[in-house]
């Protein structure tokens, strides 16, 4: 098929999971509703594999809404990379339905929290797939509406203080994204992502398009929380109800991620000096701020979203290299993060009903829970990237990268890499010793845990472990992506066409005889 027959594919992923969103408005019983929901997350699935196959071979796939042809109509738009994080994005929203089905919460799906995850579904695919700027900064009010409101959804003390800080920092780097969508369009006269490419190219290195670039990298670093705008997170997702806090953690902040690539590579890649460096400065001190943090913490959330700091980190090192083999390894990371996060999470769900308290300092589970021991095993080795797991595999072409690269910051970056994978290491260790190694506490008793909810834990490990054993297909599909995303000529004819792109002059009213 054509990219023209496919043209409807890249609002697939959107539309499906704002469809079910209005869908479960309505007050349908639960087993209907949790049916509905699993349709959804599963159809959305669907379609982004679908997206994924179609950009395969190099090609890229433009929706135009309204009939407006690009660059002056609001795009939809996949390529490899769009394309990969969306099926990411549909993966976790699956587990995330899964748990949020095997762990009823009567108050909250009363007040339509199923909706609500769907909305942020909706907002995280656009996020991914829209092809301007402006339409960039209506995904993330998409998406941030429907978090503000799972992020307060219970009103419990610990939910409204960490949710004010949450819906505050997201207000003001909103608004900034907003002023800087307006100095973009003053300077280069469109907000589409393949124009903007195309007139920076014309430009050539430029103060103040490079200007445009460090605010929309401060704005994307608060989204992806990068240090030290990361502050909201390690309050915030331990406070959200299990199965939302699981998607926040693996998807959300990688969405900065995604837009710091995009801009970076494919819209201004003319003058990457001094992005590049402000992205390796911050990822190396956000890699250690995250251990560091795992490490002073005690309850299993608040371990885990420290560990989504460092994580975090590493991507904006790899990004900050600038070079084919870390943006490679930053590609390929960027699944191991994903879904370790999404794994970790939900095995730590597992562990707190099981142990009825959020502290890891309970001792002697692995009698009651030997098969999520293994798996928390295994996920905490993916994320010290000990070998032989998928963590160990990216972080050392990262860090292989880095030394390639050679200028003393990148070199400090890669000893905070190698620091932080260390302080990690010794993190998940005091966890396995604390919670389930030793003879148990008669004073704690151990509650059953629903088979849905361990399930969940199960299936997202099988998926991290998939990642060892598929390592070579993944860094294949990662370097063919990172290739892609440094040669966007690709995608701006994919977008724009051959033709040139004419504006066409304001109309005239005739002459009066």
């Amino acid at each position: 098929m054509t990219p023209a027959d496919l043209a409807w594919l890249p609002l697939a992923p959107i539309l499906t999971p704002m469809g079910l969103g209005l869908l479960l408005l309505y007050p349908w019983r639960r087993p209907v509703r949790v049916g509905l929901a699993f349709a959804g997350a599963l159809l959305t699935l669907l379609f982004a594999a679908g997206l994924v196959a179609a950009t395969a071979g190099g090609t890229v796939l433009s929706s135009s809404l309204g009939g407006w042809p690009a660059p002056f109509g609001i795009v939809m738009v996949a390529d490899r990379l769009a394309a990969w994080m969306s099926l990411l994005a549909a993966l976790s929203g699956l587990l995330a339905v899964w748990q949020a089905a095997a762990d009823p919460d009567p108050v909250r799906e009363k007040h339509h929290f199923f909706a609500l995850l769907f909305f942020l579904f909706t907002g995280v695919q656009m996020s991914f797939l829209t092809g301007d700027l402006f339409n960039l900064f209506v995904a993330f009010e998409v998406m941030l509406v429907a978090s503000y409101a799972l992020a307060v959804l219970g009103s419990t003390r610990e939910q409204l203080r960490e949710g004010f800080r949450y819906i505050v920092m997201n207000l003001v780097a909103s608004a900034l994204l907003v002023v800087t969508c307006g100095l973009a369009y003053g300077v280069l006269g469109t907000l589409n992502f393949a124009h903007l490419a195309q007139r920076s190219a014309e430009l050539g290195p430029n103060t103040t398009v490079t200007a445009v670039g460090v605010l929309l990298l401060v704005v994307f670093a608060a989204k992806g929380a990068l240090f030290p705008l990361g502050f909201w997170l390690p309050g915030t997702y331990p406070a959200l109800p299990p199965a939302a806090g699981a998607f926040f953690a693996a998807v959300l902040t990688k969405v900065g991620i995604y837009a710091l690539m995009r801009v970076f590579t494919t819209v201004f890649p003319q003058d990457p000096a001094l992005p590049n460096t402000l992205l390796l400065g911050l990822g190396a001190v956000t890699m250690l701020f995250g251990a560091f943090g795992a490490v002073s913490q005690r309850e299993w959330r608040r371990i885990l979203s420290f560990t989504v700091i460092s994580s975090v980190g590493y991507l904006a090192f790899g990004l900050g290299l600038g070079t084919p083999e870390a943006l490679r390894a930053s590609v390929a990371y960027l699944a191991v993060s994903v879904l370790v996060t999404a794994a970790l999470f939900a095995i730590a769900a597992v562990a707190e009903r099981a142990a009825g308290s959020r502290l890891v300092r309970m001792r002697g589970m692995l009698d009651f829970l030997p098969l999520l021991a293994g798996c928390f095993l295994l996920c905490a080795l993916t994320v010290a990237g000990l070998p032989p797991t998928g963590g160990f595999v990216a972080k050392y072409a990262l860090v292989r990268a880095g030394l390639a690269q050679g200028s003393p910051l990148a070199l400090v970056a890669v000893v905070s890499a190698l620091l932080a994978s260390l302080v990690l290491l010794y993190a998940m260790l005091s966890v396995w010793r604390g919670f389930f190694w030793g003879r148990h506490l008669l004073t704690f008793p151990v509650y059953r845990v629903p088979l849905g909810l361990r399930g969940v834990a199960y299936t997202a490990t099988a998926l991290v472990a998939g990642l060892t054993l598929f390592a070579g297909p993944l860094f294949g599909w990662a370097e063919a992506t990172a290739r892609e995303l440094r040669q966007p000529e690709g995608y701006i004819r994919g977008v724009l066409g051959t033709d040139p792109v004419v504006i066409p002059p304001p109309p005239t009213l005739p002459e009066e005889p």
